[in-house]
């Protein structure tokens, strides 16, 4: 329920295509998967991704689903572009990146989303990570916006909203964040994804906030969905966890959408 198409100049990204995708999908058994394109996220050619995506959606049907991203920077237009995709069939939510964007995820340019999403039982994917000054990067000034607890103040204006808080924070400071803002909110849920692959994450976060409100994402093109899903199969939880954690909440949590 996590994923991305599009390249990121940034990063090492060796085999961005759809034909390398499908096949590490077809290694891992994995049905589908939900996309938002990466040139909305780092710039504000919101227009651009949402058109490619659906244009991906159309082409794939069953196989893959779309996010469209929002800008708060453009919060009328940006609305506006969701507002054209967010019903057509294979579209499943919308995605926010408040890093790549440097708006902070409780910044009243948000507003109108929330609104509208909490009014339509639109389901949210936000990029939530710590500034990360305890590991070996460097203090990432931007995941400012982006920290989990941003989003508390979020689900107790909007208790009909549902979001997803994805990578569960980022790092440790954020898996903390996220873990505490989920416990807390009923409508708030985590993914597993992320470049932080510490040993005990799977065991940790089921402990402390059940298997429930878990679900898995690969966030590729960035990490290779395989890391992800070895992740969960290898923790030491219940086959009932993992499999809620692998497809269940995901098909619970986005129902019809993924018909």
């Amino acid at each position: 329920m996590h994923a991305h198409i599009g390249d990121y100049a940034n990063f090492y990204m060796p085999d961005s295509s759809l034909e390398r995708l499908f096949s590490i999908y077809d290694q891992c058994h994995t049905r589908c998967c939900i996309v938002s394109h990466i040139a909305g996220l780092y710039s504000h050619n919101f227009e651009y991704a949402n058109k490619i995506t659906a244009e991906v959606v159309e082409a794939y049907p069953g196989r893959i689903y779309g996010y469209a991203v929002y800008d708060p920077h453009y919060a009328e237009s940006s609305l506006a572009d969701v507002k054209k995709y967010i019903h057509r069939k294979g579209f499943c939510g919308v995605k926010v990146y408040p890093s790549g964007h440097a708006y902070p995820l409780d910044g009243e340019q948000y507003q109108p989303l929330w609104e509208f999403a909490s009014r339509e039982d639109v389901r949210i994917l936000a990029h939530t990570w710590d500034p990360n000054p305890k590991s070996t990067d460097p203090f990432d000034w931007d995941s400012l916006f982006a920290q989990p607890m941003l989003l508390s103040s979020v689900a107790e204006r909007f208790p009909d909203l549902r979001v997803v808080m994805a990578h569960t924070g980022g790092h440790y400071d954020g898996n903390r964040q996220a873990i505490k803002a989920a416990k807390t909110h009923k409508n708030l849920h985590v993914d597993i994804c992320g470049e932080p692959i510490e040993y005990g994450f799977i065991e940790w976060v089921v402990g402390e906030l059940g298997s429930d409100k878990i679900m898995y994402g690969s966030d590729q093109n960035w990490i290779d969905p395989r890391a992800m899903v070895g992740r969960v199969l290898a923790a030491s939880i219940s086959t009932v966890d993992k499999e809620k954690i692998l497809f269940r909440n995901a098909e619970k949590f986005f129902g019809s959408l993924l018909a």
